[in-house]
């Protein structure tokens, strides 16, 4: 298969990379978060829910310029996650009801008619991280095939928590606090999402 020269990211490799390294590194903080106490929002408990989406950020931008120098990308990246975590939690806090509707549901997996609205959210989050693998694995160079590596597997993270959500024989709930929980499905579904769209237009309009 012919590989071709790296190009500047369009918004939706943008988006997929970003949404892929902070949902990578969501796993191990959302596991570190049953260290804390249940809802104890101490430092320690923020730290492990706010680290995430600042560090893939950096990631995302830091991997796609190696040439650019470490302070113009840790600042870039402190801009591009603060704004990403303000305005798309702004963007999540006004679709949460959602999450009041459906999470009775996902207890209960008593999705009925719901499951195929649920299946086409998870279906279009996937496929911009198919797309952006496929043209990554296509691109010459070791840093785009960690960014495909890292859509892949943040692909396999959402095929995996929609199968165990839609199929009963599954019970997350068993495994996780409350708490965690939701972190996962809501940054599956939700302010991840948010976050990385928004960070992506900031970041590609030139803004940071």
């Amino acid at each position: 298969m012919a590989e071709t020269d790296i190009n500047e990211p369009t918004l939706r490799e943008s988006y997929s990379l970003v949404y892929a390294f902070t949902l990578l590194l969501y796993l191990p903080a959302i596991i570190l978060l049953g260290t804390q106490g249940y809802y104890s929002y101490t430092p320690g408990y923020l730290a492990l829910m706010v680290l995430p989406p600042l560090l893939g950020m950096l990631i995302a931008i830091r991997i796609g310029d190696l040439s650019e120098s470490w302070k113009a990308v840790v600042i870039r990246s402190l801009v591009s996650g603060v704004l990403g975590m303000v305005i798309g939690g702004a963007v999540f806090m006004t679709t949460s009801f959602f999450l009041a509707f459906l999470g009775p549901a996902f207890e209960a997996h008593a999705f009925d008619a719901l499951s195929i609205g649920v299946g086409a959210v998870f279906l279009l989050l996937g496929l911009p991280l198919v797309l952006t693998a496929v043209s990554r694995f296509r691109t010459r160079g070791a840093s785009a095939k960690i960014e495909a590596v890292a859509c892949v597997l943040a692909l396999v993270v959402v095929a995996g928590v929609a199968v165990m959500l839609l199929d009963g024989q599954h019970s997350l709930v068993s495994a996780l606090r409350k708490d965690q929980l939701s972190y996962l499905v809501g940054g599956v579904l939700w302010y991840t999402p948010a976050y990385a769209l928004v960070g992506s237009v900031w970041r590609l309009i030139g803004l940071v």
